[in-house]
């Protein structure tokens, strides 16, 4: 098979490995906010077997998933803003 290397073929490798890193951290991203979702659940119950005055059940378990994941998007957010901005600061950054 003789693949001829063009622009066109050039622009569709560039858009495969931009697919596949995109849905990598995708991929990445979900795995990550439904653990903090279950723990976030989880919580109810683990603080009331330690003798916290939580009650647990269904309602308060949705409720604190649903602070957990709030809590998770802000520290992701304002990560990507720190992220973004160590990127733009890159060429003004002291020499060691």
């Amino acid at each position: 098979m003789v693949i001829e290397i063009t622009t066109e073929t050039i622009l569709i490798f560039i858009a495969f490995v931009v697919i596949v890193f995109l849905i990598y951290k995708l991929f990445k991203f979900l795995v990550r906010a439904s653990i903090i979702v279950v723990a976030a659940f989880v919580f109810p119950w683990v603080a009331q077997y330690l003798g916290l005055p939580l009650q647990g059940n269904i309602e308060n378990g949705i409720t604190f998933a649903v602070i957990g994941l709030g809590i998770f998007f802000v520290y992701e957010f304002f990560h990507f803003i720190v992220q973004f901005f160590r990127i733009l600061a890159w060429p003004f950054r002291k020499k060691k």
